[in-house]
């Protein structure tokens, strides 16, 4: 054998390059030999640190380690080495070792921590105010004509069109106002949480948006889940109801959030 008999015979073996006779050879002798069982797996976690690290440092090191074998004469030409290694060598390696996989822990610790995105930055990224729906009732208010039996005060058309102008406030008070002579109206329960969500208060908005996501009979249910579980982001100690909520979306395909849904489960593990 050569110098450097010992590491080499090991990464040999890991490398996949032993035919198959000596590949059963070697790992019979694992099987007898608690060291070079446990050296092969030190030696498989430091190259495969290697690999993903590239760390310059950490090559010079065990060539470093090479050249102390080497001068401690620990490899001896034309002799069958034993397979009991220097411990001095194998604590310098197993030092190594475990230097990689700790770097290796902090950059995908660090990877993770800076891509996995805050609730905060989740409510940012797919909130926006809804407003395909309250352009087509506005739209139909108008044509029926029901704006001509309701005083200015009352009229959930008025209220609509604050909203859709970005008016929140406004249609805030407009919306609580025609709920209180029409407090089952279930268009503008929805839309009075909308304002309070785009007005920032979320407590609020939770508190208008939860019976709509019960009812089976209001049209808003599913665009009020999606809200509602958004919302949940902002409230303390509402991710575990948010995160409720998006896996019974992302399983709702008649849900037009429903990949968006799926979206967001991946991007907080689920």
């Amino acid at each position: 054998m050569e110098n450097n008999a010992y590491i080499d015979r090991i990464h040999q073996y890991l490398s996949g390059k032993m035919g198959q006779a000596e590949k059963s050879d070697f790992e019979n002798e694992m099987i007898a030999n608690d060291q070079l069982a446990h050296d092969t797996k030190i030696e498989e976690k430091l190259l495969l640190g290697i690999s993903l690290v590239g760390d310059d440092d950490l090559k010079r090191s065990i060539a470093g380690a090479d050249q102390h074998m080497s001068a401690k004469h620990f490899f001896e030409t034309g002799k069958v080495v034993s397979l009991q290694p220097n411990k001095f060598i194998m604590k310098k390696l197993i030092s190594i070792a475990a230097s990689v996989v700790i770097l290796i822990g902090l950059v995908w610790w660090g990877f993770f921590r800076q891509t996995a995105p805050s609730t905060d930055q989740l409510f940012a990224d797919n909130f926006k105010p809804e407003a395909t729906k309250s352009v087509a009732i506005a739209s139909a208010l108008t044509n029926s004509g029901l704006v001509d039996s309701m005083t200015t005060e009352d009229s959930l058309l008025v209220a609509l069109k604050l909203y859709n102008d970005g008016k929140y406030n406004e249609a805030m008070v407009a919306l609580d106002t025609f709920l209180v002579y029409h407090p089952a109206n279930d268009t503008a329960q929805f839309y009075l949480a909308m304002t309070h969500l785009n007005e920032a208060r979320y407590a609020r908005a939770v508190e208008l948006l939860t019976p709509i996501t019960s009812s089976e009979a209001s049209n808003f249910k599913l665009d009020a889940m999606w809200y509602l579980g958004l919302c949940y982001f902002k409230v303390d100690g509402g991710f575990s109801k948010a995160e409720e909520i998006f896996t019974q979306l992302a399983s709702t395909p008649e849900s037009k959030d429903q990949q968006a849904a799926k979206g967001i489960l991946r991007l907080i593990g689920h």
